[in-house]
């Protein structure tokens, strides 16, 4: 590192610096599972207006307590086709199936949902023990709960039923729940949906929805809020909305599955779960859409061209292989100048421009933070100008080791000054992303 003062014990420090901002790198270049998709699920069960994290089959039975083939959850296992992580929040409460067993004895479903209907509450003697009664809880055909009580005021809730009343049990060979409904979520579910996903770290954020301009309205001025004011790099998906806007992709048609057709709002989830998962050096076009046999609707070249220049990510048949796949990975942008010109269509290069943002703000911050913690911090002065125009370089002489940008030049490309309030930097870098013919400059403020 060229100049600066440095403290005693700087060596072992530095290297561990160095080694977080190459790793932050390497992260965005590796192959495999990859990628944060949050996304707003309509289910029959399960915790409302929450985010849970799902990241295999497992988490959905343990977290959200269904299996991962019930339908209410086709869109997470869309999303997850290609992400690592799927942030599922549920936007519906829905109503509670409930039973009645005697006098002021019921049993309620511990979430609304039509999933509450599967419940059943069975009571009968204890072999062992005949002043008690075994009462258990079965959703479907499985039993997930066994009490033996000699009252119903001594029965606890579980995972799936709570119980109210006391008095005698009477021996049932089946008492079932019902009246469990999943309900239809509100435009208010929704923004209550943007508003809980601030506090969230993602890569893209899907609107499964359509039919309410309004409602994509909001969705497409979150995204801007989080991308421009906030300086988050976040990609929003949305079907049918033109919203001239590089950070949200417009899926208009949909894919057609061996058990199903999907919308184009239905699609959202791949497409937003494929966005995230890409590494920086991938491009969507041509990929596949796992599962699919068909697109619809299907366009013909001309249709094809026209929506490509309206910044429509569809999808389009290849008789051949008999597969869907995406004809071009971009987004909705459309109004070119020449100093934003069409290459902020192309999503790969928007997302090289945003992971060098959000990466050297991210681990900036973190260093910033660390060095506090431990009684010192990085000087706002020259030589803390050194310590941040090192970290930067080392991060991008990374991604251009790896393919993701080239011909970077750190005497040229990086230039850093203090802030305004002399409590942190701003720091400009002009990056040229594989697939470009000129270098982007862009600004980063960290405090």
């Amino acid at each position: 590192m060229n100049g600066g003062t440095w403290t005693p014990g700087v060596e072992k420090e530095r290297a561990g610096i160095y080694f977080r901002f190459t790793s932050a790198a390497n992260e965005r270049l590796s192959v495999g599972e990859r990628g944060r998709v949050a996304i707003p699920l309509v289910l029959s069960w399960g915790e409302p207006k929450k985010f849970i994290e799902i990241t295999g089959p497992d988490d959905v039975q343990k977290k959200i307590g269904l299996d991962i083939s019930d339908p209410s959850l086709l869109l997470l296992r869309e999303a997850k086709k290609r992400s690592k992580t799927v942030l599922a929040y549920r936007v519906n409460e829905g109503t509670k199936a409930t039973a009645t067993f005697g006098t002021g004895q019921t049993a309620t479903a511990v979430y609304g949902g039509s999933k509450g209907n599967d419940i059943t509450i069975v009571i009968g003697p204890n072999v062992l023990d005949s002043t008690k009664k075994d009462v258990t809880t079965f959703v479907g055909t499985k039993a997930v709960d066994k009490q033996t009580v000699a009252d119903f005021g001594e029965l606890k809730a579980n995972g799936y039923v709570t119980f109210a009343g006391t008095g005698a049990l009477s021996d049932t060979a089946g008492t079932k729940l019902t009246g469990g409904q999943d309900g239809i979520p509100t435009n208010l579910d929704y923004t209550d949906f943007l508003a809980a996903a601030e506090t969230e770290y993602f890569d893209t954020i899907g609107l499964p929805v359509d039919g309410d301009e309004q409602l994509k309205t909001t969705f497409v001025s979150f995204v801007k809020r989080v991308r421009d004011e906030q300086g988050i790099k976040i990609v929003g998906v949305v079907p049918n909305y033109a919203a001239d806007y590089e950070g949200i992709i417009n899926v208009t048609n949909g894919v057609v599955l061996p058990e199903k057709t999907l919308t184009p709002a239905e699609t959202v989830a791949w497409v937003a779960g494929a966005s995230a998962g890409a590494t920086i050096n991938q491009s969507l076009t041509f990929v596949e859409y796992d599962g699919a046999i068909d697109v619809n609707p299907r366009f013909d070249n001309d249709e094809i061209i026209e929506r490509l220049a309206n910044g429509e990510f569809l999808f389009t048949y290849d008789p051949r292989d008999k597969v869907a796949i995406v004809e071009k990975d971009i987004n909705s942008f459309v109004s070119f100048t020449k100093e934003k010109d069409k290459k902020f269509q192309k999503n790969k290069i928007i997302r090289i421009l945003d992971a060098i943002n959000n990466d050297i703000t991210r681990e900036l911050k973190k260093e910033i933070k660390e060095r506090k913690d431990r009684g010192s911090d990085i000087p706002a002065n020259d030589d803390g100008i050194q310590i941040v125009n090192t970290l930067v370089t080392i991060y991008m002489t990374e991604l251009q080791n790896g393919g993701a940008i080239k011909n970077f030049n750190s005497q040229n490309d990086i230039q850093i000054s203090i802030n305004d309030d002399g409590d942190g930097f701003y720091i400009n870098i002009g990056v040229q992303p594989i697939d470009s013919t000129e270098k982007f400059y862009f600004g980063v403020e960290v405090r």
